[in-house]
C-alpha cells in the first residue's frame, strides 16, 4: 500500500509510524476481513475504503483523535457514522462507509438548515463520562500556553485578540457537561443513504455547546450569518463568537511551525463580525 503524500508530509516527523503503516493496514485487514482499496487522499490519518466500511488508522500522538471511537459510539449512528470496530493498539478504526460520500461543501445544499438538524443530535449531556477530554481542562492548558507562544513568535497579532481569547478560557463554564465537536464543518459532513448526512472526523470535548461554533466560523466567509443561526439553535452569541476566537487562536500555533497566519485571521474575522 502506498501511504498519500498529504500524510506523509503532515506526519513527516514520525517515520516509524508512517513506515509501519502498510504493515498495520494489512494487519488490519486480515483481522477485519477487509479488502482494502486505494487510500484517500488525507493529510492527518491513514483512510482507506473497504467495501461497505472504512479503515482508519491514527498516529499515536494525535491525541485529540484518541476520543473520536467514544464519541461515535455514544451516538451510535444518530447524525454521525457508525463505529464499527476499533483496535486500540493499533489506533485503528473501522467505520461505516458514506456513499456517495460527498463533502457538504461540495454539494448543492443548505450547510446551515443541514448542521441546525444534526446539532441538537450530536451534543448530548454526558455528565459523568470519564472518556472524554474536558474543555476546562484544555482552556486552563491554552491560557498558560497561550501568551508564551505569543512571545515566542513575536508578538505578530494585535493584543485585543490575544485578551479576548485568554479572557474566554479564564471563564470556561467548569460545570458544562455537553459532549460538543471541534472540528464541525462542511468537510466532515458527508452525503450518506442511511441518512442523507452524516458527521465523520469528530474532535470531541465535553464543556459549554457553543464550543461546537468553532469550526463553523473558521470556515465560513459570513461569521454574522452563522452567528444568527446558532443563536437559533439557543446558542449565546458572544459565548459563541468567544470560543470561535478563542478556540481558533488556540489551534492557529504549530509547534513546528509557530503561528498559522492563516487560522490567526480566522479568529480576528470572527472577533471583528457584527
Amino acid at each position: 500500500m502506498r501511504v498519500p503524500q498529504a500524510l506523509t508530509d503532515v506526519w513527516q516527523h514520525e517515520p516509524e509510524w508512517l513506515a509501519a503503516l502498510p504493515r498495520l493496514a494489512e494487519e488490519c485487514a486480515q483481522q477485519w476481513d477487509l479488502d482494502l482499496e486505494r487510500p484517500v487522499d488525507t493529510p492527518y490519518s491513514l483512510v482507506v475504503p473497504a467495501g461497505g466500511v472504512v479503515l482508519k488508522l491514527h498516529a499515536p500522538s494525535d491525541v485529540e483523535a484518541h476520543p473520536e471511537a467514544d464519541a461515535l459510539a455514544t451516538w451510535n449512528g444518530n447524525g454521525a457514522v457508525r463505529l464499527v470496530g476499533r483496535d486500540e493498539g493499533r489506533h485503528a478504526l473501522l467505520l461505516e462507509r458514506c456513499v456517495p460520500g460527498t463533502r457538504m461543501w461540495d454539494a448543492d445544499a443548505d450547510e446551515t438548515a443541514v448542521v441546525s438538524g444534526i446539532i441538537p443530535r450530536l451534543q448530548l449531556d454526558v455528565s459523568g463520562d470519564d472518556r472524554f477530554p474536558l474543555l476546562a481542562t484544555e482552556a486552563g492548558r491554552w491560557e498558560e500556553e497561550l501568551p508564551g507562544w505569543y512571545a515566542e513568535g513575536g508578538r505578530p497579532f494585535e493584543t485585543r485578540l490575544l485578551e479576548h481569547a485568554l479572557d474566554v478560557y479564564r471563564t470556561v463554564d467548569r460545570s458544562a457537561s455537553v459532549l460538543v465537536n471541534q472540528d464541525l464543518h462542511g468537510a466532515n459532513i458527508l452525503a450518506a443513504e442511511r441518512e442523507e448526512w452524516l458527521v465523520i472526523d469528530p474532535k470531541p470535548l465535553v464543556g459549554e455547546r457553543e464550543l461546537e461554533a468553532s469550526g463553523l466560523l473558521r470556515n465560513t466567509h459570513d461569521v454574522s450569518r452563522w452567528l444568527d443561526v446558532l443563536v437559533e439553535l439557543g446558542f449565546d452569541r458572544e459565548r459563541a463568537r468567544g470560543w470561535g476566537v478563542a478556540h481558533n487562536l488556540a489551534w492557529a500555533w504549530d509547534e513546528r511551525h509557530g503561528w498559522l497566519e492563516q487560522h490567526v485571521e480566522e479568529a480576528r474575522r470572527i472577533l471583528n463580525a457584527r
